[in-house]
């Protein structure tokens, strides 16, 4: 959908942390177009990476799930942080395995939002295992490494990964309970790499919470087409205050607003939900909040009601 309004800076944030069964599978053509360490440190040294994941040219299970969470970056009070979206999994063509096709997705896909952008060069093939204790192995080949990054936007790129493949596996229920997820990245099938010309591979990743977007919305989705009513709801990390979201026409005029009722959750976010009933037409649906210093953070999407 196109709208008569230019877009701002949004604002979103986490996906909790969860890994998969021992299986390795190995993605091919997944999309063809469409880490605890803070991003001003090293990735933190230490575990031996298996010199490649247990792969194999057929899956060896299928996981039944139809939406993958893909992480993107965007920005929010001035900075870039990561910001989630749900994608068909069919989206990634041979994919079998929810977290070598989301990982496919993040460095191929186009992220329906325009705000939002990937840090990774697209590639056809993603390799990925898991083993009984959360550790996710993923095998990226060589050329998912872009060579035009700073080292902030190189760890940042590393923290698109962790995040992606955590929550797909998550999403997925894959993940042992209780188990603190990490992701151990290997370089066609090699450990202990350089990559992005700055960042060494000599340590598992852990996803941070400080490189997410504080708030966002998880519905509607960017471009939707609603019948008739349209929910709105999204998350907001902790210390996000005065939320509110609205429902204007594309020329500014607001048809709807209500504050961000938010109500915690067991991974430490808050979420807010809200169902209104609107007339047929085109919408943008913001979320707006204030962050632990006092910025603005903002979400928003473009969206369709039609006839219910």
């Amino acid at each position: 959908m196109t709208t008569a309004r230019s877009r701002r800076p949004s604002a979103r944030a986490r996906f909790p942390v969860p890994a998969l069964s021992a299986v390795g599978v190995l993605v091919l053509g997944a999309c063809a177009t469409g880490p605890g360490s803070s991003l001003d440190g090293a990735v933190p040294g230490s575990g031996t990476v298996p010199a490649a994941p247990a792969a194999s040219g057929t899956a060896e299970v299928r996981v039944a799930t139809t939406k993958l969470p893909v992480y993107w970056v965007g920005r929010a009070a001035g900075e870039e942080r990561l910001f989630r979206e749900f994608r068909d999994a069919s989206e990634a063509a041979a994919a079998v395995d929810p977290i070598a096709a989301a990982a496919a997705l993040m460095t191929g896909a186009t992220p329906r939002d325009p705000d939002y952008r990937t840090l990774w060069s697209p590639v056809d093939r993603v390799g990925a295992s898991t083993s009984p204790e959360g550790t996710i192995t993923v095998d990226m080949p060589s050329e998912a490494f872009r060579a035009d990054l700073d080292g902030r936007e190189a760890r940042l790129a590393l923290q698109q990964l962790a995040h992606t493949v955590t929550a797909a596996a998550g999403t997925a229920g894959l993940l042992p309970e209780g188990s603190e997820a990490e992701v151990k990245v290997l370089v066609d099938g090699r450990s202990d790499e350089e990559v992005f010309g700055a960042v060494r591979l000599d340590a598992p990743l852990r996803p941070d919470e400080s490189v997410e977007a504080p708030i966002w919305l998880d519905e509607p989705r960017q471009d939707a087409r609603a019948e008739g009513s349209l929910t709105v709801s999204g998350r907001a990390l902790d210390g996000v205050r005065s939320g509110r979201w609205t429902v204007a026409e594309p020329d500014g005029r607001r048809v709807s607003s209500g504050a961000a009722a938010v109500v915690p959750r067991a991974d430490g976010t808050t979420g807010f939900r809200a169902e209104l009933e609107l007339e047929p037409g085109d919408y943008v649906v913001t979320v707006v909040g204030r962050n632990a210093e006092g910025d603005t953070v903002r979400d928003d999407k473009d969206v369709a009601v039609l006839p219910g």
